[in-house]
């Protein structure tokens, strides 16, 4: 039985705009809440232990994975999508964690609550593996709440994960100033611990991915250098024994000052860490960076420079590269040529050149069920998934307080944590609805495996 929820201050921010366009991004939607089988399934590019490798043992397929779902809303009893809006306000979406054990209706094949009864899941990992995905991106991670479950899922299915510090967590008027205090508890729920009390990384762990778009969410290059810094001297002290992932930094693909995308980014990045060599730091870093330029500009000919942008970025840095976002969303004209070219002529320049590229995560697994609760036409930011949402649901989950492991207030009720009484988050019930396959979706799984 877990524990029932208690008070806290941390309050992870939600990061669910992770979008751009072409070469810079349009932010289409604001959400600056309080919380914010393949071939080559089962390959491990990144060993575990003692050092990372700059030259990657195979070609990480990956996809990001923030598949929110529909809600109960509390006043109107309405089914509605999940929104940003919400999500520090639902005791469910608190921190828009979509790994943790509370989620398993999506990515597992049941969820048993605390309460007894079991609820059929829609069992996305098993959908991910069809697909020939041996990746997983997230994005938003509350470190309070337990999420073995979910990495032993992908784990067992023979695919890793790249864990994601959320935005909160780099932002100076957020978790920042404090990050000596949080850095601990999030590397203790990266553990193969059940309760976060593990003595290891978890092993489905390919990489540990620090915020995401620094310059649309409010930080900058010397954050990401000082809580990677704190990060590594912090695993020093109190996890010794832990092994080294791999780190990165994902960030859009806007010159930052620098030359090329992301270059003057990655510049202050690495310079700001070039002394550091605590737990092997140097060899765990790679680049990362969101990108839905196309396969020409990325491997042949990037701004008339006569070479790709990766073989470009490769030289400047000397560090490997994994887009941690690439895609397209349906309403650009011959979209599906473009993720064809982008899917297929990465997959080619990674296994020509392991130490250049790493691997893709295509964008997205499903639409952004706020924008595009019922696929079709939608906002171009909705219409990045692999798969539509449906309004066909597989049931109700009704949550009770003992499936939570902490208590939150609902922001702006004035309430200081330890001091009730408090207004308590929503616990409203979450409706997993139905998928549907798309085109995108065939050219996915054509491309990872061979097949339509």
């Amino acid at each position: 039985m877990k524990m029932k929820k208690k008070e806290s201050s941390i309050t992870p921010v939600s990061n669910q705009d992770a979008t751009i366009h072409s070469v810079t991004r349009r932010r289409f939607l604001e959400t600056s809440v309080i919380a914010g089988a393949g071939t080559l399934l089962g390959t491990t590019p990144f060993t575990r232990t003692g050092q990372a490798p700059l030259v990657n043992a195979g070609f990480y397929k990956g996809m990001c994975y923030q598949p929110m779902p529909f809600y109960v809303d509390p006043v109107r009893g309405a089914t509605q999508p999940y929104s940003p809006s919400i999500a520090n306000t639902t005791r469910i979406f608190f921190g828009s964690d979509i790994a943790y054990n509370c989620m398993e209706p999506l990515w597992g094949e049941s969820f048993t609550s605390q309460s007894g009864i079991t609820y059929r899941g829609r069992d996305d990992v098993t959908s991910l593996k069809r697909m020939g995905v041996n990746l997983v991106r997230l994005y938003d991670w509350e470190p309070r709440n337990y999420h073995k479950k979910f990495l032993d899922r992908c784990q067992a299915h023979g695919i890793k994960v790249l864990v994601p510090v959320s935005n909160y967590f780099l932002k100076p008027g957020e978790g920042y100033p404090n990050r000596l205090e949080l850095i601990p508890n999030l590397i203790r729920s990266f553990s193969n611990g059940g309760q976060n009390n593990g003595s290891d990384y978890h092993p489905a762990i390919a990489g540990i991915i620090m915020g995401n778009e620094p310059r649309l969410h409010g930080f900058t290059a010397a954050e990401c250098v000082q809580f990677t810094k704190d990060w590594v001297s912090i695993e020093q002290d109190q996890f010794s024994g832990f092994s080294m992932p791999p780190i990165a930094h994902p960030v859009d693909f806007e010159r930052y000052g620098g030359r090329y995308p992301a270059w003057g980014f990655f510049t202050p990045l690495l310079q700001g860490l070039s002394n550091t060599t605590i737990r092997n730091l140097q060899s765990r870093l790679f680049l990362a960076a969101n990108t839905f330029n196309d396969a020409f500009y990325l491997f042949q000919n990037a701004e008339n420079s006569g070479q790709g942008y990766v073989k470009l970025t490769y030289d400047q840095f000397q560090k490997p590269l994994l887009f941690t976002e690439i895609g397209e969303d349906r309403t650009k004209p011959n979209y599906l040529q473009k993720v064809d070219g982008q899917l297929r002529e990465s997959i080619a320049y990674g296994a020509a050149h392991p130490e250049q590229l790493l691997g893709i995560c295509h964008f997205q697994f499903a639409d952004k069920v706020w924008l595009c609760p019922n696929g079709g036409s939608c906002p171009s930011e909705g219409a990045f998934g692999a798969h539509f949402h449906t309004q066909q649901f597989l049931g109700t989950v009704n949550y009770v307080d003992a499936d939570f492991t902490h208590f939150d207030c609902k922001p702006g009720t004035g309430c200081t944590p330890g001091c009730p009484p408090c207004v308590p988050c929503d616990n409203v019930p979450m409706k997993p609805d139905m998928l549907d396959r798309n085109l995108t979706y065939n050219e996915v799984v054509k491309n990872y495996i061979g097949r339509p």
